[in-house]
C-alpha cells in the first residue's frame, strides 16, 4: 500500500457537499458525529473526516485503514443516514477505492 493516496477532486467535491447538507438538516436527522460526540464514543468523527477529505491533498496509511474500518461496519447497510455518512468519509466508490488497494498487497 502506498504511504499515501492522493485524495481526488471528486471526492473533496462529495464530502464538501455532505458538510453542506448536513448543516442544514435538523440535528435529529444529521448523519455523522461532531468531534466531541466522537471522543466519548472513542470513535472518529466523520465531520472531522469530511473537513479532512476538503482540506488535504493527501490521506496518510494510519487515515486510510480508518476509513476502511469504517467502510467494512457499514458497507452492506443502507440507510439515508448511513448514506450521508458514507458521503462525510468520501463516498462508496472512494470507500471501496482504498479497500482494493490496500487488499491488494
Amino acid at each position: 500500500m502506498p504511504k499515501r493516496i492522493k485524495i481526488p477532486k471528486y471526492v473533496k467535491i462529495v464530502a464538501k457537499k455532505a458538510l453542506e447538507k448536513r448543516l442544514m438538516l435538523p440535528k435529529s436527522q444529521r448523519a455523522g458525529l461532531t468531534k466531541s460526540e466522537a471522543k466519548k464514543l472513542g470513535i472518529q468523527s466523520g465531520v472531522e473526516r469530511a473537513k479532512q477529505l476538503v482540506r488535504s491533498e493527501y490521506l496518510n496509511e494510519k487515515d486510510v485503514k480508518s476509513m476502511i474500518g469504517f467502510y467494512n461496519r457499514f458497507k452492506n447497510k443502507s440507510t439515508p443516514k448511513i448514506e450521508e455518512a458514507i458521503k462525510l468519509w468520501g463516498g462508496r466508490s472512494f470507500l471501496r477505492f482504498l479497500k482494493k488497494i490496500y487488499t491488494s498487497k
